[in-house]
C-alpha cells in the first residue's frame, strides 16, 4: 500500500470501530450472569456481555468495513474499482437451466451411503459453456466488489465472512458461474471470480474446515480465504499491512 492508501485504510478502521464499538456497552456485565446463568460455568460477566455484542457488530463488518477496505486497498492498484456493481448479459435459457441444476445437485443432502459429486470448477463451467440451445435470458449478477481492469482481466469477488450458511455459499456459487458465463458470452476469456472469505479463524487453508462451504464450491478454483483475498487484490504484503494497522489502532 501506499502511504496514501495506508492512512485512508487506518480512517475506515477507526471510523467503524468509533460507529460500532459502543454497542458492546449496551449489554452491562452486572445483567450477564442472570441472563446467562450457566454460561457463569465457563465466562466471566464481561466476557458474556462481549458475546451477546458480537453478532450485532460482526455483521456491521460484513456491511460496512470489509466492502470498504476492499475498495481502498483496490484503488491503490486499478481504476475501475465498483462496490455492488451490476453485471448483465445474455445467456440462453438451457445454459442457466443446468448452472441452477449443478448448484441444486450440489447442495442437495444425500442418503446414507450415496457418494456426493465433488465440486469441480473447470468441469462445470465448460459444461454450461457448451450449451447453446434455448431462448435468450437477460441475466444479471451483482458483484460486492467489480475491479474492471484488474491485471489478468475482470475480477468478481463475492465479499463473505468465513462461515457462509448452505443459502449464502450456494448463492455464491451460482453468481460466480454466472457471471463467467457472461463474461464467455461477451467473448471476454479473462474473467476471474471468487469467494473472498474475509479472514481464517482455522488459521491455514488446509485447516479450514466448514462443510457448507466446501459442499458447494471448488476450494481450490474458487475460494480465497483470508490473506489470499487482500493479497490478490492489494499485491503481496497487503494482509500483513493490515494486522498492523490493526495494532496502531488497538495495540491490546
Amino acid at each position: 500500500m501506499n502511504g496514501q492508501t495506508r492512512q485512508r485504510v487506518k480512517e475506515i478502521m477507526v471510523a467503524c470501530v468509533a460507529e460500532y464499538a459502543p454497542r458492546r456497552g449496551r449489554w452491562e456485565s452486572s445483567g450477564a450472569w442472570q441472563a446467562y446463568p450457566f454460561h457463569r460455568l465457563f465466562f466471566t460477566g464481561p466476557e458474556i456481555a462481549a458475546a451477546r455484542s458480537e453478532r450485532s457488530i460482526v455483521t456491521s463488518m460484513g456491511s460496512y468495513l470489509y466492502p470498504r477496505l476492499a475498495e481502498a486497498i483496490s484503488r491503490d492498484r486499478f481504476n475501475d474499482v465498483r462496490l455492488e456493481y451490476m453485471i448483465q448479459g445474455t445467456l440462453n435459457d438451457d445454459a442457466c437451466n443446468l448452472l441452477e441444476q449443478i448448484v441444486t445437485e450440489l447442495r442437495a443432502a444425500r442418503g446414507r451411503g450415496q457418494r456426493r459429486q465433488a465440486p469441480n470448477h473447470d468441469e462445470e463451467l465448460n459444461r454450461i459453456l457448451a450449451v447453446r440451445t434455448g431462448d435468450p435470458r437477460t441475466v444479471t449478477v451483482t458483484a460486492d466488489l467489480y475491479i474492471g481492469d484488474f491485471t489478468d482481466g475482470p475480477l468478481f469477488v463475492e465479499l463473505k465472512t468465513p462461515r457462509p450458511n448452505l443459502d449464502i455459499a450456494a448463492e455464491s456459487k451460482t453468481k460466480i458461474l454466472y457471471f463467467l458465463a457472461i463474461m464467455d458470452r461477451l467473448g471476454i476469456d479473462s474473467g476471474q471470480a471468487f469467494l473472498g472469505l474475509t479472514y481464517n479463524p482455522f488459521l491455514t487453508r488446509e485447516q479450514y474446515a466448514h462443510t457448507p462451504t466446501s459442499r458447494v464450491m471448488d476450494m481450490e478454483k474458487e475460494v480465497l480465504i483470508g490473506s489470499e483475498l487482500w493479497d490478490h487484490i492489494g499485491g503481496p504484503g497487503t494482509y500483513s499491512e493490515l494486522l498492523e494497522i490493526i495494532e496502531e489502532i488497538n495495540p491490546a
